[in-house]
């Protein structure tokens, strides 16, 4: 049970030697994520929506590992020609070989927008960019012997229904959390999809989903303030205050990324009350999440909408008789 299924920061293996990439690296998790990371040994690479933050990450995470192999990379994860771009990069800075790719960077409770390429926002960025960023980065993961993608989703999967990147008008209804909801759903059923990908083909590949339970963090309440919405973005404060600190929520992804024991196709998450808080262990995705059918049919859209950058198959689906 869970008990056998313990785990803490001094169960990170030496991590000298390897590579990691951290989406959405400058705050919040995705900064403490990288910490622990660097802190392992990891060489870090610190994917952050634009050159300047990058940068400043780069800086803030030497400042506290003086000792860390870090570097920072610009990538905005809303516009698919620069995740390319970011992918080509990155591989560069890894010298062709990616060990770890936590993609963590996400927003949530925008009002109705549209990313550049047309697509609703949290869709686009929570989901579409790290498919994208994944597909390009495939040949440098596969250079690795034991490559891992961790794909971080929330405990609020369980509230998404049907993802989608259709822009949905404002006035009818376009609600930004259920965007949010959805958005962590597809980041689950991705997970579930490459998985399949990856065990179909007989390749070493783990696809991880990893949830942090309830953290300290600016998500939602800033984009809250910045649409006026001053008392909403307060009280989720004060429910966010209570729980775990980034450094804590930050655990179930280090875990996922680094922890041998974890096979392709799991989820971690706290193991506490409702998993808002606690050590990570193995938790469970909703039933929707292991749709096949919905696997499928994210899969084939997300591909379409990012130019495939994952090779296909032609002999029959990757997930047929896979969960």
């Amino acid at each position: 049970g869970r008990a056998r299924d313990a785990w803490t920061l001094a169960d990170v293996p030496d991590l000298s030697g390897r590579t990691a990439v951290v989406t959405g690296a400058s705050r919040g998790i995705g900064a403490a994520t990288a910490e622990h990371l660097a802190r392992g040994g990891a060489y870090v690479i610190l994917a952050c929506s634009s050159p300047a933050e990058a940068c400043a990450a780069e800086g803030a995470l030497r400042a506290r590992v003086p000792s860390a192999r870090v570097v920072g990379v610009g990538c905005d994860l809303a516009r698919l020609d620069q995740v390319r771009a970011a992918a080509e990069h990155i591989t560069a800075l890894a010298e062709g070989r990616v060990d770890m790719l936590v993609n963590n960077a996400g927003v949530a409770a925008l009002p109705f927008t549209l990313s550049v390429d047309g697509h609703e926002m949290h869709f686009a960025v929570n989901h579409l960019g790290h498919f994208a960023l994944t597909g390009h980065l495939l040949p440098a993961l596969l250079n690795a012997s034991e490559p891992r993608v961790v794909n971080v989703t929330s405990v609020l999967h369980w509230l998404g229904r049907r993802p989608s990147h259709r822009a949905r008008p404002p006035a009818r209804r376009y609600h930004r959390w259920t965007a949010y909801f959805d958005s962590k759903l597809a980041n689950l059923l991705f997970t579930y999809g490459l998985a399949a990908w990856a065990s179909d083909r007989g390749l070493p590949l783990r696809a991880v989903a990893a949830h942090p339970g309830l953290a300290d963090t600016t998500l939602g309440s800033s984009a809250l303030d910045a649409d006026g919405r001053h008392l909403e973005a307060r009280l989720l404060r004060r429910l966010q205050a209570r729980w775990h600190s980034p450094a804590e929520a930050a655990w179930p992804l280090v875990r996922a990324a680094t922890d041998p024991r974890v096979a392709n196709g799991e989820f971690l998450g706290p193991g506490g009350r409702w998993e808002w808080s606690g050590t990570p262990v193995r938790v469970r995705a909703a039933r929707r999440a292991r749709d096949v059918q919905a696997v499928e049919r994210l899969w084939r859209q997300s591909q379409q909408l990012t130019g495939h950058p994952f090779p296909s198959h032609p002999l029959r689906p990757p997930w047929e008789g896979a969960f």
